[in-house]
């Protein structure tokens, strides 16, 4: 029986995922450097500490990934501040419902703390989740299954009982690592052959996901 569900963020919830990649082009271009489509979406679902690994090796002595980091979050903050928070489809919808109906729910985002602080009070969803992993409080990121393995330790709930969300290629490899029934939800990264070991359903929007939990 499902009693946990375990959300990532940007792609997931929020509808912030492209916005993101034009802001690491701005990051990367204040040093210099120009990120390409394909290293921006390898990228995607890892936390900062491997984000830095990776920028070390696309521009090797040439980029500060402390500075690059420290950049992103100011100019992606700025333009939310500015411009207002993206939501997906049905977000705060899903969250309510599942609140009423006793799911426990944790948000599992490799995103920076500071970011994920502000996200949430933007959105008003201080109180929406029971529990809040971010990068930094994991040793490993995404594909490893750290981040899933804290969510459901702190939502007191075995890996069995709880519902992984994702996105991205690295996130339901860590969702299916974990132990979770795995759900992926495409966003910029459709759906392939190749991570059909990694996820036990593919679905359309958030909007599917209050009856699959119905009928597991």
């Amino acid at each position: 029986m499902i009693r946990g569900v375990c959300f990532d963020m940007d792609g997931v919830l929020l509808d912030t995922e492209q916005l993101g990649g034009v802001i690491m082009r701005e990051a990367a271009a204040l040093q210099d450097c120009a990120i390409t489509d394909g290293q921006w979406k390898a990228l995607l679902g890892i936390n900062m500490a491997s984000t830095k690994e990776r920028l070390r090796a696309f521009f090797p002595g040439k980029i500060d990934p402390d500075r690059f980091i420290q950049d992103w979050c100011e100019l992606m903050l700025g333009h939310i501040r500015r411009e207002g928070l993206p939501f997906k489809p049905y977000a705060g919808e899903i969250l309510r419902h599942l609140r009423h109906r006793g799911i426990r729910l944790a948000l599992c985002t490799s995103n920076a703390a500071e970011v994920v602080a502000e996200y949430l009070r933007i959105a008003g969803w201080e109180h929406a989740f029971d529990q809040v992993v971010t990068g930094e409080m994991i040793a490993n990121g995404k594909p490893a299954p750290d981040i899933y393995l804290r969510g459901a330790e702190l939502l007191g709930l075995p890996p069995a009982a709880c519902i992984g969300v994702e996105d991205s290629y690295n996130g339901v490899r860590a969702v299916r690592a974990a132990g979770m029934y795995s759900v992926m939800i495409p966003d910029i990264l459709p759906w392939r052959e190749e991570v059909a070991p990694f996820t036990d359903t593919v679905l359309a929007s958030l909007e599917e996901l209050e009856p699959l939990l119905k009928r597991l």
